[in-house]
């Protein structure tokens, strides 16, 4: 069998997967497009109202970000997926780095480019990223524009050597109305390799 032939297959049955969530939130997921990251690492699903934009350059650690001109200006979803991350090592050879510590590690990283951040819940289990478990954290931010926000974070590890994080920024006031939508995209992903 071909690489395109098996790439379709797979394609048709994460739809199939797919259509098997939208009873669980009432929303028609039918109509949503696909998007397959450069590398076929990954495969989401997103809504049709979002524009979405691919890694800008060699440079950017960003895969993915999704938003709409028309949403509140803090709106945006972003997915970084590092397939073979380096800082993981000391976690595949099992001395102690967690998930949570990660992801913490990676929000220790962020909090400088704010005037606040505040973690608020902290590492909630409640997604599964097509068969990884993920950690996750909601966090309260003033940018350095004085802009109050709300992030959540998910974090997944990946076959012990990779990290896929996909990060959901919202004002205070909208944050709470896409989320559900944020969870339904976070069950479409697929990981490839």
């Amino acid at each position: 069998m071909n690489t395109t032939m098996i790439y379709g297959l797979v394609v048709i049955s994460i739809f199939s997967y797919v259509l098997t969530i939208e009873p669980i939130y009432a929303q028609n997921i039918e109509n949503w497009l696909t998007y397959t990251d450069s590398a076929k690492r990954f495969i989401l699903f997103y809504p049709p109202d979002l524009e979405l934009k691919g890694r800008e350059n060699f440079l950017s650690s960003v895969d993915v970000t999704l938003g709409n001109q028309n949403f509140d200006r803090g709106f945006k979803i972003t997915v970084t997926y590092n397939d073979d991350d380096k800082s993981l090592l000391d976690h595949v050879k099992g001395l102690g780095i967690s998930p949570e510590n990660y992801l913490l590690a990676v929000e220790e990283q962020m909090k400088p480019s704010y005037q606040v951040y505040n973690v608020g819940t902290k590492f909630l289990r409640s997604e599964n990223l097509y068969g990884f478990p993920t950690v996750s954290n909601t966090v309260d931010y003033t940018n350095l524009l004085g802009e109050s926000g709300r992030t959540k974070n998910v974090l997944a590890i990946v076959n012990g050597k990779g990290s896929f994080l996909l990060s959901y920024s919202n004002s205070l006031e909208g944050y709470n109305g896409y989320l559900p939508t944020v969870n339904q995209i976070i069950k479409s992903i697929v990981i490839l390799k």
